[in-house]
Order: structure tokens, then sequence, then C-alpha cells
């Protein structure tokens, strides 16, 4: 396969997961907030979420076999002694930790799955929305810090 090819999807997945999470946080979740509690804004949010969990999913391990398949083919240039390694391994880095928030956001704390209205929320620790929330703010920054090396990487 064409090495142009392999950048044109690793681009695509990473568009695709941080486009979804930034739609996801900067208009879905908002305009749910927004609405009236009995209305099926929060259903919907959840409903939306599950199925951008696969696609945020799918597009991580494309970004993983795209990158590796492209780190394995720069040959020398991937030493961690250039500077050109070095800021690789500083993109890596950013990307286990976006990883890292991503799987305890989807995986713990698991904002999308059924609410149990039944259950009152403890007063002594944030709801799972909120931590769910700062869980994906703190995901999108990671991925946009690892987007600003990538584009840096491309200078060097």
């Amino acid at each position: 396969m064409p090495d142009y090819l392999i950048t044109w999807i690793h681009l695509a997945a990473a568009i695709a997961l941080i486009g979804g999470l930034m739609f996801s946080q900067f208009v879905l979740t908002p305009v749910a907030r927004n609405t009236p509690s009995d209305s099926r804004a929060s259903e919907i949010v959840r409903l939306s979420g599950r199925r951008f969990r696969t696609i945020a999913w799918v597009s991580l391990i494309v970004l993983i076999l795209t990158g590796a398949y492209q780190m394995l083919n720069e040959s020398g240039a991937a030493r961690i002694e250039t500077t050109w390694g070095v800021v690789l391994m500083l993109k890596l880095f950013l990307f286990v930790i976006a990883f890292g928030l991503l799987l305890i956001h989807d995986f713990i704390i698991d904002p999308y799955a059924p609410s149990s209205r039944d259950a009152p929320p403890s007063a002594s620790s944030p709801t799972v929305p909120a931590r769910a929330d700062t869980l994906q703010k703190a995901v999108i920054v990671m991925t946009l810090a690892v987007l600003l090396v990538a584009s840096y990487l491309a200078e060097i």
C-alpha cells in the first residue's frame, strides 16, 4: 500500500476521533443540558455516545496500526537520538495518556450505561456525568496536543 494512502487513513481516523469528541462535548451535551429534564435529550446523548464509542475505538485501532506502520517505515529517523525521534516519543507519550483517559472514560466511568433513576447520587462525590465530562475535556486537550506535536514533527 502506498505511503500517502497510509498517511491519509491515519489522518482520517484522527479527524473522526477528534471531530466526534468535539461535537459531543461542545454541541450535543450543551444542547441536552439546556432542554427541559422531561425531554429525551439525555437519552439521545447516551445513545449517540454509545454509537460514537464504536467509531472512537475503531479510529484508535486504526491510528495505532497506521502509526506503527509509519514509524517502522521511517527507518533510522525514528531513533531516539535524533530530534525527530524525541518529538515522536513526545507524541506517543501524549497519545498514550489520551488512550488511557479514554479507557477510563468508556469502561470505568461508563457514562453511556443506562441510568439508574432509583439510586440517588452521593453528595460527597461528583456525579458520573460530571466526571465523564471532565475526562472527555481532558481527552480532547490531549488529542489536540498530539495534533500540535504532530504538526511540529512534520516540519522537522
